[in-house]
């Protein structure tokens, strides 16, 4: 089976040669002055000679509006994820695919994609080349996953787009339980207008009495179960989106 495995500094160049414009976001925020008021999220605290002057420009909107002027429209804020997150290598399983939404998906990811969480980005046709036949998504999925080196293995659908922020969240999970199998909230993209549609957190994968997989909406039962967790365990995902750990199986 031919292996396409691009390593971190593969991922560096390509990020850099292929960016369509500007920083990412990550590096943005990363090149800023941290100096000002109110970056990384501290408070601003208003000299006791202007308290007069705030407390009355607080009645305009009903609050600081001294403090808020001093601050930077795009001001820094701190990583509220917990440190020392997992790193992860991540399984793209591809067979008669179109180039664009593949290469749109291997973008995505390595542009909103925190750069240390990144280990290496692995494509795997589904055709083994050498017998001349088709090995199946599964099987696929299992030679791309014996050849990863990073902690957490990450599988992906080869037509999908990650929006800023995805990765962090569920390796968190991850690092709280090992065992744990997540799963994002899968969001839509039109296939006719590719208009991106933000999904629902409030489904769970399920099967019907044909054992077809389909998406249903939550209880307000489990819901009060949970006290507004919105965190859920899943029967099924689909399994096109999922994380794990490296040695889970």
């Amino acid at each position: 089976m031919e292996l396409i495995a691009m390593e971190k500094a593969s991922l560096e160049q390509v990020a850099v040669e292929h960016a369509i414009r500007g920083q990412t976001p990550n590096q943005a925020v990363m090149s800023r002055s941290v100096e000002g008021p109110g970056e990384m999220g501290k408070a601003v605290i208003i000299p006791k000679e202007n308290q007069e002057k705030m407390k009355e420009l607080f009645k305009i909107n009903q609050f600081n509006l001294m403090a808020s002027d001093m601050i930077a429209l795009n001001r820094s804020l701190p990583d509220v994820h917990p440190d020392d997150l997992p790193n992860t290598s991540i399984v793209i399983v591809f067979h008669n695919e179109a180039w664009s939404t593949l290469l749109r998906t291997v973008h995505s990811v390595i542009n909103r994609s925190p750069r240390h969480l990144l280990m290496e980005i692995l494509l795997v046709p589904v055709r083994i080349l050498r017998m001349e036949q088709r090995s199946g998504l599964i099987r696929a999925r299992l030679r791309g996953a014996a050849a990863t080196r990073g902690q957490v293995i990450t599988f992906l659908d080869a037509h999908c787009e990650c929006t800023v922020g995805w990765l962090e969240p569920l390796l968190a999970r991850i690092k709280e339980d090992r065992k744990a199998v997540v799963c994002p909230i899968i969001d839509v993209i039109s296939d006719d207008t590719f208009e991106y549609m933000a999904g629902s957190d409030m489904t769970y994968g399920g099967f019907n009495w044909k054992l077809n997989f389909r998406w249903y909406p939550v209880p307000q039962r489990e819901m009060d179960r949970r006290k507004g967790d919105r965190t859920l365990p899943n029967p099924d995902n689909g399994w096109r989106l999922v994380l794990h750990r490296q040695n889970l199986f």
